[in-house]
C-alpha cells in the first residue's frame, strides 16, 4: 500500500492517485472474500493470496484491521501481473522489480536501550539501495503500477519498552506504520489501499518496498535486503510499535515458520535472544504467506504518525 494513504509526516509529493473514491468494499469478520485456500504457504512460487483475509477481530492467518472498507478506486497497482494465478495463488519469484539502485547516504538509524525503555530514532531513509522511484514510464513495472512517489526523509523517534509484556486483549493495526525494520525502514500491515493483499499486487524494488504518498518508503513483509544468516532460529529483524521484536521466517530449530505455527498476532512465545540475553518472551515472525508479519498488536502500542 503506497498511493492513496492519509498517514505520516508530510514530505516531498510527486503526486498522488484516487484517495478513498468509488465504490466501498467492505469485507465482513471471517474475511468473506478470501482466497480459494490453493497454494503452498512455504512455496514463494505457489503462494496463497491473502485478498480478503481481514476482518474486525483477531483470527490466525488474518489481519486485525483497523480499517475494514476499502475504496476500489484508491491507487496502487493498476492491473494484476501475470505473477497473479487464476486458481487464488500467486508466484512471487516471478514478481516483476522496480528497476534502479539508487544509494541513500543521509540514512540515519538507532535502537538504543536506557533502563525500561528502547529509543528509536532515525531518518525513515534504508541503509540499502532502493529502485528509481517515482517508476519511470520505460520501466517494465510501469505496466501494471504507475507509483508516482518520490522517496523522502522523516523523523522517527519511538519510545518503546525494553521489556514489553502482553496486553489483555490485541490491538487492531492500522495502515500505516506497524513498526520499523533494522534496515531503518517502516514497514507496513498487509494490505494496500484498495485492501487486498499488497505483496502480492503491488510493485517493489528488490528489497520489497516504495514509498507511499508523503515519501515514506516501506515494506509489507520482511526485506530480503535485512540479513537472517545461520539456520537456527532467525536473527531480530525488527521492533512492532508495541515494543515487541520481529524475527525472521526461522522459528525453534531453523524450522521455517507458517500461519499455523502461530498465534492470531502471528507470534508466539518461548526463549529467545533479546538485547544480548536469553528469555522467554513473546515475538512476532516473518512468513512467506499473508499477513507475512503483524497481524494483531499482542502488546500495547505506542501512537505513530
Amino acid at each position: 500500500m503506497r498511493i492513496a494513504r492519509t498517514h505520516l509526516v508530510p514530505l516531498v509529493i510527486i503526486s498522488s492517485l484516487g484517495c478513498q473514491s468509488g465504490n466501498s468494499i467492505t469485507t465482513a469478520d471471517a474475511g468473506s472474500d478470501a482466497a480459494t485456500g490453493a497454494g503452498d504457504p512455504l512455496d514463494r512460487s505457489n503462494l496463497p493470496i491473502g485478498d480478503g483475509k481481514y476482518g474486525s477481530s483477531p483470527k490466525i492467518g488474518y489481519l486485525y484491521s483497523c480499517q475494514t472498507s476499502f475504496s476500489g478506486n484508491a491507487g496502487g497497482a493498476m492491473t494484476d501481473g501475470p505473477w497473479i494465478k487464476s486458481d487464488g495463488t500467486f508466484d512471487f519469484n516471478a514478481k516483476v522489480v522496480v528497476q534502479g539502485s539508487v544509494a541513500w547516504s543521509a540514512h540515519t538509524f538507532s535502537a538504543t536501550v536506557s533502563g525500561t525503555t528502547r529509543t528509536v530514532s532515525g531518518n525513515g531513509l534504508p541503509n540499502h539501495n532502493t529502485g528509481t522511484f517515482p517508476i519511470s514510464t520505460v520501466d517494465p513495472a510501469y505496466q501494471y503500477d504507475r507509483n508516482p512517489n518520490s522517496i523522502g526523509q522523516h523523523t522517527l523517534n519511538w519510545a518503546l519498552s525494553a521489556t514489553p509484556t502482553i496486553a489483555t486483549s490485541p490491538t487492531c493495526v492500522g495502515l500505516g506504520t506497524v513498526g520499523v525494520l533494522l534496515t531503518g525502514s517502516a514497514f507496513f500491515n498487509s494490505l494496500d489501499a484498495e485492501g487486498r493483499d499488497a505483496v502480492a499486487h503491488e510493485t517493489q524494488d528488490a528489497c520489497q518496498a516504495h514509498p507511499e504518498m508523503n515519501g515514506e518508503y516501506h515494506y509489507h513483509s520482511v526485506s530480503s535486503c535485512l540479513a537472517d544468516p545461520g539456520t537456527d532460529h532467525s536473527a531480530l529483524m525488527g521492533y512492532a510499535r508495541d515494543g515487541f521484536g520481529i524475527y525472521g521466517v526461522r522459528g525453534e530449530n531453523g524450522k521455517i515458520l507458517t500461519d499455523a505455527d502461530l498465534d492470531e498476532c502471528h507470534g508466539h512465545t518461548h526463549l529467545i535472544e533479546w538485547d544480548g540475553q536469553m528469555v522467554s518472551l513473546y515475538h512476532y515472525h516473518a512468513t512467506y504467506e499473508y499477513p507475512y508479519t503483524v497481524g494483531c498488536f499482542k502488546g500495547t502500542p505506542i501512537s505513530a504518525p
